[in-house]
């Protein structure tokens, strides 16, 4: 009688990670959102200031994980969006794309843009598909 022996295949050796993407936004529902719309492409982390924003960043770093992007609100509680990513961009070359609800000063963003501190500012209300449009073309999945 042969014996055959049982192959046992390891789905989590050959699964792709997935993108860390970080969601800094002061408005619960907004981030709500933004979890239904990437949370089945990216593991997407929220916080909900400027500061917790940079404090998650190094803390993720400094395990090892890099986050691909952060959408970056600009009117946050205590600190506005330009200031979290110059601090981040001190850190390292993780995208962002600023967004806001106010009018920015254009000035400001094309500076924000040209220093490489974002790779994109968008106005909101925007349409979900061109956000994640958006996303995929800076993260290239």
């Amino acid at each position: 009688m042969d014996k055959t022996q049982k192959l046992e295949y390891n789905h989590s050796n050959f699964e792709r990670k997935k993108k860390i993407m970080m969601i800094c936004d002061d408005e619960s529902d907004m981030r709500l959102l933004y979890g239904l719309v990437f949370g089945s492409r990216y593991d997407v982390n929220m916080v909900n200031s400027g500061e917790e924003c940079i404090d998650r960043y190094a803390e993720e770093t400094k395990r090892g994980n890099k986050i691909s992007l952060i959408l970056l609100d600009y009117k946050l509680g205590g600190m506005l969006g330009d200031s979290v990513a110059r601090k981040i961009k001190e850190c390292n070359e993780t995208k962002i794309i600023l967004n806001s609800a106010y009018d920015v000063n254009d000035v400001l963003v094309r500076e924000l843009e040209s220093g490489n501190y974002i790779s994109k500012y968008i106005q909101k209300p925007f349409d979900t598909d061109r956000l994640t449009d958006l996303v995929a073309e800076i993260v290239k999945n």
